[in-house]
């Protein structure tokens, strides 16, 4: 398998089935996915394993290899830093950086075009909604609208009983959009 195929996987109809139909190969082009494959992330927001998380997330977001991208590595630093609290609640504090370090190797190793985008998109698919005036202006207004899309497949793919936050995450986007238009 090459980058072209993960490519040709990833902007399939159903990533998440072609990606479980090649994982092996995937595995070895991803070393560290296999390390989220069965990692049970211990967390009331979480229904899924970090690898199927993180699969649900690439199947709901759209049919875009930039988004499609995020997805898969957003979440890949979460093995590496989990802890749990004295409930045995898991927590991932700053996976987001280790994500988007493991993004950014196999970025130069493979050549990525819109490596800047995507990594900024990781380091960021986390960040707090009542934060993101302080950093909007960040990011281009294409970016911004990707970064939304990538909280709501994100929140998707977690326990239903949070969903009612993509009411949340609507507002937001509109205030911020709003605010770059005047």
């Amino acid at each position: 398998m090459n980058i072209n195929d993960l490519y040709k996987i990833l902007l399939s109809e159903k990533p998440s089935k072609l990606i479980v139909n090649n994982e092996e190969e995937i595995f070895k082009l991803i070393p560290e996915l296999k390390m989220s494959k069965e990692f049970n992330q211990n967390n009331p927001w979480h229904i899924y394993d970090v690898y199927n998380h993180i699969l649900h997330v690439i199947d709901n977001i759209e049919n875009n290899l930039i988004l499609r991208l995020v997805a898969l590595f957003h979440d890949i630093g979460k093995p590496f830093t989990y802890t749990e609290d004295e409930n045995k609640v898991g927590h991932f504090y700053n996976h987001w950086l280790i994500s988007q370090k493991i993004f950014d190797e196999f970025a130069i190793k493979y050549n990525i075009e819109n490596k800047e985008t995507i990594s900024k998109l990781i380091y960021y698919h986390d960040y707090s909604l009542n934060k993101l005036d302080e950093i909007d202006e960040l990011f281009t207004i294409d970016e911004l609208t990707m970064l939304f899309k990538i909280k709501r497949a994100d929140l998707l793919a977690q326990n239903n009983k949070y969903h009612y936050i993509l009411n949340d995450i609507d507002k937001k986007e509109k205030e911020l959009l709003k605010k770059r238009c005047i």
